[in-house]
């Protein structure tokens, strides 16, 4: 019995003590609510309005996740179940659509981000505005359109606004100012005009202030100096005008100040030199001018980045000893820093990007400036007036910079260069000697620009360690010679090849077919010889230049060039072809119609490197590096652009062209326009294929100088485009196209020295050139020659009649019609004055002849009296 009460007991209190732990449990667990279900379908609304084609939201709305707190993107309150937070920026990408109203019923929601979303030009809903605890709205690069509404300002907590990089439109809603608890406001790359509103000056607590990339006009706003807390101020890339406010100094706390890319005038401010506290420091493409002294640096000991470029500044710092910051980036193109080299950069030992260019300077580079701090990025001397040699630089690098040192007046040969670069040029100097320091120089390099020197030797056999990075290779205008290395064509990642005005012999070696991301191809102005190579049309298939002018090439022009779809200037002029132009030339693609949106002149390559790729690095290497996550390769805007980048530039062709009877040289903003056929000075012969009026968009075109013959196309007036039209020095016969007359772009034609026969066609446009367009056609007439149509031929003359000539036969014309009367005169008083007789028989008959004139108008005059009498 006791035992058995004794059992009892220890499992009352067994179980006794479980429930008091169980419930001491219970109370110290936070319970977890599920979400509210008017919000669940407040959600399932808003995902209704979106297509989403990556099935970012799949779980929003399954039935095993009901609780809409779980789903992606979404967070709650733990206590209450409410939906506090909507975050879809991180699963943006392909999601597409509206914004819908349901948003509104998510009643406590403090953070909503719908930033990456494409909203496909929509308008921001007012329903937003009644969201009355939001704290962070965020919907950026979301291809919003439309105003912002001023409802927005009813969003009194809000901390964070950000509507950057859409489609904005119309002036910024003045009420916004309302939002006195704003510490960030992000209105960037948008389309908002009209003044900043003077109702900002209440935004005292603001942190971040960014209006860049807008058009918005007037002065920067005086209130900005009472911004005590504004770290970061960006009203770049506006139409803002005025000068730089001195109250800019008194903005203590500002760490970025960026007002490039406007209309400012005047001088910079001294009370720049107060900011202490400033890291970031941009004026660049403004109107501004004056001399920037020490003052203005006086307290900057923080500042890192200057960029004053492209403005009138003459810079003046007196002692280096002043100058307290170290900088990482010095941009000072077109300012004025010269003519002497500026000592200040002693003190500079550190910076990583220095842009000098276009400063005036006509000194030599002192020694110190070579001892190159091993971070450099990138270097741009060009565009001065520099003198003297290049030293062996002998500078390590720790990453792969780019090195600009171009059209200045360097000279000498090159004999030592860093191995570490991922851009270099020297162009427009006058180095000599050959091209052997290229094998010093590591496989990083994507960009050479060689041009414009006094270069010589043949091109060396080590180009191809390049093969995987190098983009553009310029090395036009030298003296180099021999034969195209077959090391050429292992340049895989090729996209630009200026080889003109060389002297390079032998045919256009086949390993050139391998580059087949090459677009431009000029190799004219050499000494290359043979048939042009089929290979050309057949693998190039993404040229659209292609300048193979004055060489030694003959043969037929090959067929497979008309695979080139793309190709809008084609130079083939002054070599020695033969047979006729093929049928096909009609079918250039790009020539017929006109290109959007793909800008095929741009070239991007790297101006940094900082990482090889993995297919680099040493053998040994290779096996800590494999992981392809370890290297990624950047997204990059241009077509076929090459890996291992960390800065971007872009380098833009240009194209020598002969243009109206002269060479011109077509680059940035035009060459894209540009569509062109020269094949003149050859020896072609056939007919010109009627197929070339299918190329509607051609502005050039030159087959003079040929033996072409037969008669020009009847519907020529379809190249409604063409500016210049040449097909002098022909066999051309028949009638003058009437078409012609309908090119009313047309500003320069020959015709001259064919066998065109009939009359001009009439019209403004073909009237309103000068005559010797149509000079050497014996059998044409109408104007503006002087044969008129239906009158016998005058024999053609020996020479072309000038101007001083006409004088002279006029002056012979008249001085003989003056002598034939003086002789004729004499001739007949010499006959009268000796014989009586005759003089008398004269003199009477002119009496009677006049007596008999006058009686005869008497009588007539009388009766026409008496006619009108009665």
């Amino acid at each position: 019995m006791f035992v058995f009460v004794s059992m009892l007991l220890f499992m009352g209190s067994f179980i006794n003590g479980g429930l008091t732990s169980r419930l001491k449990e219970d109370a110290n667990t936070t319970i977890t609510r599920s979400c509210n279900d008017k919000e669940r379908q407040a959600l399932l609304g808003f995902k209704a309005n979106l297509v989403d084609i990556n099935n970012n939201l799949n779980d929003w709305g399954k039935k095993e996740k009901k609780d809409c707190c779980q789903w992606v993107g979404v967070r709650c309150n733990n206590r209450t179940g409410h939906v506090t937070e909507l975050d879809l920026s991180t699963f943006s990408n392909g999601l597409s659509g509206n914004i819908s109203h349901f948003l509104s019923l998510l009643s406590q929601l403090q953070h909503l981000d719908l930033s990456g979303i494409d909203f496909q030009f929509n308008h921001i809903p007012n329903s937003l505005s009644s969201l009355s605890n939001l704290q962070h709205l965020k919907i950026s690069a979301a291809n919003l359109s439309g105003t912002i509404p001023f409802q927005i300002a009813n969003l009194s907590n809000l901390v964070l606004l950000d509507l950057s990089n859409n489609s904005l439109s119309g002036p910024i809603p003045h009420q916004l100012a309302n939002l006195s608890m704003l510490d960030e406001l992000d209105l960037s790359n948008n389309l908002l005009s009209g003044q900043i509103p003077v109702s900002f000056g209440d935004l005292t607590s603001l942190d971040l202030l960014d209006l860049s990339g807008n058009r918005l006009e007037g002065v920067i706003p005086k209130y900005f100096g009472n911004w005590s807390s504004l770290v970061q101020l960006d009203l770049s890339k506006n139409l803002l005008n005025g000068s730089v406010p001195s109250f800019v100094g008194y903005l203590i706390s500002l760490k970025n100040l960026d007002f490039s890319r406007n209309g400012l005038t005047g001088n910079l401010p001294e009370s720049l030199g107060k900011l202490a506290n400033l890291e970031y420091l941009d004026v660049s493409s403004n109107f501004l001018k004056g001399v920037i002294s020490d003052v203005h640096f006086l307290n900057l000991t923080q500042l890192t980045y200057l960029d004053l470029s492209f403005n009138s500044f003459a810079l003046n710092l007196s002692s280096h000893a002043k100058i307290r910051f170290q900088l990482n980036t010095i941009k000072m193109q077109s300012c004025t820093l010269g003519p002497s080299f500026p000592m200040w950069i002693q003190s500079q030992r550190n910076f990583a990007y220095l842009d000098i260019s276009n400063n005036g300077i006509s000194d030599r580079i002192p020694e110190w400036f070579w001892d190159l701090p091993s971070g450099l990025r990138f270097l741009n001397l060009s565009s001065n007036e520099i003198k003297g040699t290049l030293p062996d630089i002998t500078s390590v690098f720790e990453r792969y910079p780019g090195i600009d040192l171009s059209n200045n007046q360097l000279e000498g040969m090159i004999q030592v260069l860093p191995p570490k670069l991922a851009a270099l040029n020297l162009s427009r100097n006058r180095f000599s000697g050959t091209l052997s320091f290229l094998c010093q120089i590591d496989v990083a390099l994507t960009f050479l620009d060689l041009s414009s020197n006094l270069l010589s030797g043949g091109l060396p056999d080590c180009l191809q360690k390049f093969r995987r990075m190098l983009v553009v290779l310029n090395l036009s205008n030298n003296s180099l010679s021999g034969e195209i290395p077959w090391s050429l064509g292992f340049l895989s990642e090729l996209q630009a090849l200026y080889l003109r005005r060389n002297a390079f012999v032998g045919e256009i070696p086949m390993s050139l077919s391998n580059c087949t991301k090459l677009r431009f191809v000029d190799l004219g102005e050499n000494k290359f010889s043979g048939n042009i190579p089929a290979w050309i049309g057949e693998r190039l298939s993404e040229v659209y230049v292609l300048v193979l002018r004055s060489n030694r090439l003959n043969g037929s022009l090959p067929s497979q060039l008309c695979l080139l779809n793309n190709l809008q200037v084609l130079d083939l002029s002054q070599n020695g072809l033969l047979g006729n132009i093929p049928r096909c030339f009609g079918n250039f693609t790009a020539m017929a119609n006109r290109r959007l949106g793909d800008d095929v002149m741009s070239h991007y390559y790297s101006s940094y490197v900082s990482t090889l790729p993995w297919q680099y690095q040493h053998p040994r290497s290779i096996r800590y590096s494999m992981n392809r996550s370890a290297y990624t390769c950047p997204k990059r805007r241009g077509r076929n652009s090459s890996c291992a980048s960390d800065e971007e530039a872009l380098f833009t062709d240009n194209a020598l062209v002969a243009w109206k009877g002269t060479q011109r040289e077509f680059g940035r903003g035009i060459l894209h326009l540009l569509k062109s056929i020269d094949i003149s000075s050859n020896k072609l012969h056939g007919k010109l294929p009627s197929e070339i009026t299918n190329l509607l968009e051609l502005v050039s075109l030159n087959f003079s100088d040929n033996r072409l013959h037969g008669e020009v196309p009847k519907h020529m007036g379809r190249l409604r485009s063409l500016d210049s039209l040449d097909l002098s020095r022909n066999e051309f016969s028949g009638n003058i196209p009437s078409s012609l007359s309908q090119l009313t772009r047309l500003s320069y034609l020959n015709l001259s020295y064919n066998n065109f026969s009939g009359r001009i066609p009439t019209g403004t446009q073909l009237q309103s050139f000068n005559y010797t367009s149509y000079t050497g056609n014996p059998q044409l007439c109408g104007l503006p020659l002087t044969q008129r149509c239906g009158l016998p031929s005058p024999p053609p003359p020996a020479t072309v009649v000038g101007k001083e000539d006409r004088d002279e036969f006029w002056k012979s014309y008249y001085t003989g019609m003056g002598g034939g009367f003086a002789v004729g005169f004499l001739g007949l008083c010499g006959a009268l004055f000796p014989n009586h007789r005759c003089r008398y028989l004269f003199f009477a008959s002119l009496s009677n002849m006049k007596d008999r004139i006058y009686v005869t108008t008497v009588v007539h005059f009388r009766s026409l009296q008496r006619k009108f009498r009665q």
